[in-house]
């Protein structure tokens, strides 16, 4: 089942914002998915389907 996927504007204090696409480019995803996959982790903790996969496809592990 595919739901399709809608982006969020989200406003961050510049260093941080700045760290977040570093550590995005440094996984080689960009910073709006880099972000989507905090917000999820965050909100649905590291069982979510788009979480578990992220972290085995970018991280190299499921979520602890």
């Amino acid at each position: 089942m595919n739901e399709g996927k809608t982006g969020l504007l989200v406003e961050l204090p510049i260093p941080e914002a700045g760290e977040l696409a570093a550590l995005a480019a440094s996984l080689g995803v960009s910073t709006q998915k880099y972000l989507g996959y905090h917000v999820l982790r965050s909100a649905y903790g590291p069982l979510h389907p788009e979480v578990a996969a992220f972290e085995v496809a970018h991280i190299g592990r499921r979520g602890e």
